[in-house]
């Protein structure tokens, strides 16, 4: 029996769970407690991405490779859902001489339901031992002493479960379930004592880049650091991890003046984001933060919550290093999109969301050669409501299918005769990213034209460049069908974003749509006409035609005319208009093209 044999008896032999991972993370061996613990999971040479999420395999390769590296580590690990383990790793050499690691689960306990039951079961305990040590304090002072002994170890294990579950291992703040009791206890304060406090989320900028260029050791110490300063700041009286690169604090509240909380909270903020010291670098750092109060803002820890999270995502959208602080306004537009959210589904089923029509103009002639539809939804409260807005909130709902069926329906039917008669070449049409990419999107698309008696010849489909890079291969079997049918494939919104030139030149495009953020610097920015003219010369080598969208001025029209653009799109020549709208429009310009 070699060593190794040996040492696995004695590892199948401990009544805690042993395993043993080489320099890939992957696991290698496992006692029989091990082998329980996983539940029967072929775990062998596989690694934690196989069994958990990306955000603990990022903690658990964080402790192995400072084991690697020659550290032992005694750390506290979420394994499963609510459940931590205590798990010590120290170095192991290979007979080969490669790298590895040997790590023993000391304890686990399993947070929330189950802590609340060990707790009580050691309450029960300390209560009975209490009892006990009383009548036997009368008859033995030795007995007296062993039950004030295991007295004593019980306070100390359930004070040590308690600790353990309630902080996180990389940073020694309160963690997310630490943070939530505190959260609690807080809101029972102002019920008792009508003590206001604030709950903000902060969220750190550009986080992924300072791991990916200094390193994770690096990435940690920025973390600690965050969390040490955001301890030391004045009002503070709870700081947790959140997860990831997010923190959450509880602050004391001293003022219901809005612009001082907001100067209070940015003065914190300048401090918090100070340069970070590391291995010789000043590295910069920045957070984004939302802030909501109770029980101004919110009357529940979970509506405290939610505030200050839609109140980071605010101030996340708004740029980077911003405070946000949750408001009327803030609460007014929330209602709003629920709203939005309630009646999108029977806006779309009754066709209330309808499309426009924007003619595109050839160039050298300036004759309608052909429109594009454009949806645009009134809501009966609301009003018009941007296009961008109710696009998102398809997207979010899982409807932007139906709502793309329902304007290319709606649309065919509406421009069909001026298809047919020639007054247009053709009707163009957007679809969203996600269905580019969809198995069934070719024909199902075919199909709706089909019963729509549409030529597909007639049809120019609109994609943007995001749902080609997100998936090519699947973008390009729906693109390439949909061609060989005879549909124009158009890119749209060209020159916003870093163009993969290779997926261009694979997909059968007839024609590029020029974004109107590049239209609007002619005349202004030399860089945006040098791009355009770039952009003319691409189109020229793709053999494909220009679309210029955004013009509104005489300017604009020559400048891209004179550049070598085919058609023209814009305010100059007309804004989206109805089917009726159209009609007025085309009696009026008695514009046609064969």
């Amino acid at each position: 029996m070699n060593n190794l044999e040996q040492l696995q008896q004695v590892f199948d032999a401990l009544p805690y769970p042993v395993f043993v991972k080489n320099a890939q993370h992957q696991w290698i061996y496992g006692n029989k407690a091990f082998d329980a613990l996983m539940v029967g999971k072929d775990y062998l040479n596989k690694d934690d991405r196989d069994f958990f999420p990306a955000d603990q395999v990022k903690v658990f390769w964080t402790e192995d490779r400072r084991v690697f590296a020659g550290e032992e580590s005694i750390n506290e690990e979420e394994i499963g859902p609510d459940v931590f383990a205590l798990t010590r790793k120290v170095p192991f050499k290979f007979p080969d001489g490669s790298t590895g690691l040997v790590a023993i689960i000391l304890a686990s306990v399993t947070t929330t339901e189950t802590l609340n039951s060990t707790k009580v079961n050691y309450e029960a305990e300390i209560r009975e031992a209490d009892v006990q040590l009383q009548r036997l304090r009368e008859s033995s002072a030795r007995r007296a002493l062993e039950l004030e002994d295991r007295l004593s170890l019980a306070e100390m294990q359930q004070k040590l479960t308690m600790t353990m579950a309630q902080t996180d291992s990389a940073t020694g703040l309160k963690n997310r379930l630490g943070f939530e009791q505190d959260l609690a206890a807080s809101v029972e304060t102002y019920t008792a004592k009508g003590k206001p406090f604030g709950l903000g989320i902060i969220d750190l900028d550009r986080f992924k880049q300072i791991n990916d260029r200094y390193g994770h050791p690096t990435g940690d110490l920025v973390l600690k650091t965050v969390g040490r300063r955001l301890t030391e700041l004045a009002d503070v009286f709870t700081v947790a991890r959140w997860g990831g690169d997010e923190f959450a604090i509880l602050t004391e509240i001293h003022s219901d003046d809005p612009k001082l909380e907001m100067e209070g909270l940015e003065e914190a903020w300048k401090f918090v984001f100070r340069p970070v010291r590391a291995a010789g670098r000043t590295i910069e750092i920045s957070g984004s933060v939302g802030f909501s109060v109770f029980s101004e803002d919110a009357h529940s820890a979970d509506e405290l919550m939610r505030n200050a999270d839609v109140a980071l995502i605010i101030a996340k959208r708004s740029g980077k290093g911003i405070v946000q602080i949750f408001n009327q306004k803030i609460r007014d537009g929330l209602s709003r999109r629920m709203q939005l959210v309630r009646d999108l589904p029977d806006a779309i089923a009754n066709g209330d969301i309808k499309p426009f029509y924007q003619p595109i103009m050839i160039a050298e002639s300036r004759k309608v050669c052909a429109v594009e539809a454009l949806s645009r939804w009134t809501h009966p409260a609301f009003g018009p409501v941007n296009p961008e807005e109710f696009f998102d909130l398809a997207h979010e709902c899982g409807l932007s299918t139906e709502l793309d069926a329902l304007v290319l329906k709606t649309a065919c039917g509406d421009v069909g005769g001026w298809l047919k008669d020639g007054t247009f070449a053709y009707l163009s049409v957007n679809v969203s990213p996600m269905d580019v990419v969809a198995p069934d999107f070719a024909e199902r698309f075919l199909a709706s034209l089909a019963q729509t008696g549409t030529n597909p010849h007639n049809i120019c489909l609109e994609i943007v460049e995001s749902a080609i890079v997100g998936d090519v291969n699947a973008a390009r079997a729906n693109i390439e069908r949909l061609s060989k049918a005879g549909v124009m494939i158009a890119l749209d919104d060209y020159g916003t974003g870093f163009s993969n030139l290779r997926a261009l030149l694979d997909l059968p495009l007839d024609a590029l749509k020029i974004d109107r953020s590049l239209i609007q610097g002619i005349g202004s920015n030399n860089k945006a006409a040098d791009l355009l003219t770039s952009i003319m010369q691409l189109a020229k080598t793709l053999k494909v035609r220009v679309v210029a969208e955004g013009i509104e001025t005489n300017l604009q029209s020559a400048f891209v005319t004179s550049a070598g653009c085919h058609l023209l799109q814009g305010f100059l020549f007309s804004q989206a208009m109805s089917r009726d709208g159209l009609k007025a429009w085309l009696s009026t310009s008695q514009q046609k093209v064969a």
